[in-house]
């Protein structure tokens, strides 16, 4: 009677444990579903000419002549936030922090959110081969579907969010999804305002961003879960 008292506890917070981590992945799946679906329609009306690549031209062309100097001032700022080197630095020293602090799956997961989306959404850009917008405040070389800026803003802060916010209470973890849904919108608008994208191009960079993001943290939850239960196998065979 004594051990089943001792033993039961640690039945339930098991089941409890892997029950929150099956949630998990359920709504990370639902996510990955969800935003390549997105991204497919964006796609097929954009190679389709559906109405939305009309609407594209006519907002850009709104946004053009409703523009403020000092907003593009602003917005040019903004939209640093998702540059790739500048992100490259701040995920550089985020993984060094997680290092040192023995969290290299957290290390691990934000590079490989960071640059796959990165590299996957240049390939994006060479299949589709859409020429930037007429009307720009800033003049780029590149090709414009899907916005790399909006691509890897999602998915790095995606990620970064969800690597915090699991380890902080549940007012901190909002906090934190806020403002990394909050710094994606405005990356996203920047493009559009500065001219440098159509919204569908936007509007396809966060779809797949957040796919990418969903992918990566699939397999970030999945290998992190493993490695809790090798642990605990590990723990209860010390036990005497």
């Amino acid at each position: 009677m004594p051990v089943a008292a001792v033993v039961e506890p640690h039945r339930i917070v098991g089941r409890f444990t892997r029950d929150r981590r099956s949630w998990t992945l359920l709504a990370l799946l639902a996510a990955l579903f969800g935003s390549v679906f997105a991204f497919a329609q964006v796609t097929e009306d954009y190679l389709t000419r559906d109405p939305l690549v009309e609407w594209d031209v006519r907002f850009a062309s709104w946004l053009h002549a409703h523009s403020s100097g000092w907003l593009v001032t602003v917005f040019k700022v903004v939209t640093l936030a998702g540059n790739s080197v500048v992100l490259i630095v701040v995920v550089g020293a985020l993984a060094v922090v997680f290092v040192r602090l023995g969290r290299m799956n957290d290390a691990a997961v934000l590079i490989a959110a960071l640059g796959g989306a990165g590299v996957v959404n240049a390939l994006l850009k060479l299949v589709f081969q859409r020429p930037r917008p007429e009307l720009a405040f800033v003049h780029l070389e590149t090709y414009s579907f899907p916005s790399g800026h909006a691509a890897v803003a999602t998915a790095t802060f995606t990620t970064l969010a969800f690597v915090v916010g699991r380890r902080s209470g549940r007012r901190r973890a909002v906090a934190v999804a806020a403002t990394a849904a909050a710094l994606i919108a405005l990356v996203g608008f920047s493009r559009l305002y500065l001219g440098v994208h159509y919204l569908s191009d936007v509007l396809a960079g966060w779809s797949f961003g957040l796919a990418w993001a969903s992918l990566c943290l699939i397999a970030y939850t999945f290998y992190d879960g493993r490695g809790g239960a090798a642990s605990g196998r590990e723990g209860g065979r010390r036990r005497p």
